[in-house]
């Protein structure tokens, strides 16, 4: 009885495929596998949430004050998100003013404006991170009201999941 050989005269694995091509399958079929895991699976196992955002942008000037509106939706990159404006409120600015003794106490300012605008869109959320409209959404982080027409900088001041 003759003993088959591991690697024939040609260098192939029991005659069939060369090691490096298979190798290289192998390769392929374990990255393209993690790529299905990680997008169908993380997300998938998680049902959709409504996330409730709300945003405060300090000292902004009445012309530009005005310009966010419910119903807009927020950008993100060049394009519309999910993601829609469900309430805004424009108040006086609120400032932190010096006393002459060197004391500090807050001012309103007679001129800009604070503006608190609530977002809301539906996300799954598979880890320790919420994601909305491509950012992350977290008190204390900064966040970007963009539409079509304007982009304001704020800060997220409250979330509220569902």
């Amino acid at each position: 009885m003759q003993k088959m050989k591991l690697f024939d005269e040609k260098g192939k694995l029991f005659g069939l495929v060369n090691p490096i091509d298979l190798l290289v399958i192998l390769l392929i079929v374990l990255v393209a596998g993690g790529v299905v895991y990680k997008t169908k699976f993380s997300a998938a196992g998680t049902a959709a949430k409504t996330v409730y955002a709300t945003v405060r942008i300090p000292l902004v000037i009445p012309d530009v004050a005005n310009k966010p509106k419910v119903g807009d939706k927020i950008v993100s990159g060049s394009s519309y998100t999910e993601v829609e404006i469900v309430d805004v409120k424009v108040n006086p600015a609120q400032v932190v003013t010096s006393k002459a003794d060197g004391g500090r106490f807050l001012a309103t300012d007679p001129w800009n404006k604070d503006v608190y605008v609530t977002v809301k869109g539906k996300t799954g959320i598979p880890d320790a991170e919420i994601n909305l409209g491509g950012q992350e959404i977290r008190a204390g982080k900064d966040y970007y009201v963009k539409s079509f027409t304007y982009e304001l900088k704020g800060t997220i001041v409250d979330v509220k999941v569902e």
